[in-house]
């Protein structure tokens, strides 16, 4: 497995895994009609407006096993005075789940924000239903640190749990990324 900073070609592969990852994960809780038919096509037109207007602290990374793209992440910058950095999102596709390329992934994403922003955190949003992804962070050392609430674009409102990380020094080194 190897990283690298995505680019906007990457868009349409990047929508694929990201609308996957929600069909896995999401079924049953968003609707069917959205998973099954509307969820590429709404997941290609986000990827692409982000590459397109992409904001100077916007960073998104890309795995990649054999040539073919097995997770992405997202972090925006020191979003948030309190919380600082954003990440909004770190997708690995099922099937490859477990293998640690989720953890090099966050380790991407704290060392770029930690060359920029070396005194900020880091936050990301999670459901509460996704008992496996919070057990993950909290291995990854981060902490639970208040909740909200999603509105999916289906429609529809969930609990959201916030889970940060005060300091990224140790995130940034918890695996060895090979990047390229």
């Amino acid at each position: 497995m190897k990283t690298r900073t995505a680019v906007a070609a990457d868009a349409p592969a990047i929508a694929r895994l990201h609308a996957e990852s929600w069909r896995v994960a999401y079924r049953g809780m968003l609707q069917d009609d959205y998973l099954d038919r509307t969820i590429y096509a709404e997941r290609q037109a986000l990827w692409e407006e982000r590459f397109r207007s992409a904001p100077d602290k916007q960073y998104v990374v890309v795995a990649e096993t054999a040539g073919s793209l097995t997770g992405f992440a997202c972090v925006y910058g020191d979003e948030d005075a309190k919380w600082g950095s954003f990440l909004d999102n770190l997708h690995v596709a099922p099937e490859q789940k477990r293998q640690g390329i989720g953890t090099v992934l966050m380790a991407e994403v704290a060392a770029w924000s930690l060359k920029s922003w070396p005194t900020a955190g880091m936050y990301l949003w999670v459901l509460e239903s996704n008992t496996s992804g919070m057990r993950f962070y909290v291995r990854l050392g981060g902490t639970p640190a208040g909740e909200g609430v999603w509105t999916p674009p289906d429609g529809g409102e969930y609990r959201k749990l916030r889970y940060a990380w005060d300091r990224l020094d140790g995130l940034a080194v918890a695996s060895h990324p090979v990047s390229g």
